[in-house]
């Protein structure tokens, strides 16, 4: 950690910005090195990433994907993919949400008040940590998607697109995390991961559904995240004609939601962490 200033030093108006920077960024640093240190002593973390990819991977290849075909063809495997791999990365939302709540119980949140640093730089080193934690899962999604026959033709795109989901999406996940009473509140964020992704395009296409069911599919953004990673892969499906417009402009809308989020929860989640834990 950086060597201890005063405890008021890091708030004074007489730093420069450039300090204050420098010294934000060094605390983010040494957070997110703690979060993912903190793995080695929590296996059962380290074996759901592992475990959950697989068991989805059989689930929906195998048991449901048998009798499904993709609109105008292909093989389900190229659709069923890059929907699960959007899956994961949004499903970060849960993770980072109870990780943050954790801490507070702990009183973890409450010793990083108690120190010299960045309040800026805390929330920031737990989001880097929950997206470098998320490349795990990714990976081995990924990896059980080629073993059953999933052949993406671009990777790059669509993998920097996938962790800026979940970077984007952890900071959601945190300020739910400070603003829950307890870790065991936030158990419902989980729960509700289930219909969010469920009602999208990860399983099914949406123009099969009922008018207002698909009206709320095209405008999930999980919708337009699953498109933009299948765009991105060289696994598109074709667009209908009456299309909404997240659908029709995937990766701008993916964007554009990331952005949002970035914009509207990043000053949310720090001025909770500010906060004092009553």
């Amino acid at each position: 950690m950086n060597t201890p200033l005063p405890p008021t030093a890091w708030t004074t108006s007489d730093e420069p910005p450039l300090a204050r920077l420098r010294w934000a960024a060094g605390d983010a640093v040494t957070v997110a090195r703690r979060y993912l240190i903190h793995l080695r002593s929590a296996p059962e973390r380290a074996a759901m990433a592992l475990v959950i990819p697989l068991l989805f991977t059989m689930l929906f290849v195998y048991v449901l994907g048998s009798n499904m075909r993709p609109p105008g063809g292909g093989s389900y495997v190229d659709f069923l993919v890059p929907g699960m791999l959007a899956q994961m990365a949004v499903f970060g939302i849960a993770a980072s949400a109870a990780v943050v709540a954790e801490d507070k119980d702990r009183g973890v949140t409450d010793r990083f008040h108690s120190l010299p640093m960045s309040r800026t730089g805390v929330p920031v080193g737990q989001s880097l940590a929950e997206c470098l934690g998320g490349v795990i899962t990714l990976v081995v999604m990924a990896g059980c998607g080629l073993l059953v026959g999933w052949r993406p033709t671009g990777v790059v795109a669509g993998l920097a697109l996938l962790l800026l989901v979940r970077y984007a999406f952890s900071w959601l996940g945190m300020w739910i995390g400070l603003v829950m009473p307890s870790r065991s509140a936030t158990d419902f964020v989980g729960m509700l991961m289930f219909p969010l992704t469920m009602i999208s395009n990860i399983f099914v296409p949406t123009e099969g559904l009922p008018a207002g069911l698909r009206l709320a599919a095209d405008w999930n953004p999980v919708s337009a995240v699953v498109a933009a990673v299948r765009e991105l892969f060289g696994n598109p499906v074709a667009v209908p004609a009456d299309a909404a417009w997240p659908i029709a402009h995937p990766v701008v809308a993916t964007l554009g939601w990331c952005l949002l989020l970035l914009v509207v929860f990043g000053p949310l989640t720090v001025a909770a962490f500010r906060a004092p834990k009553h």
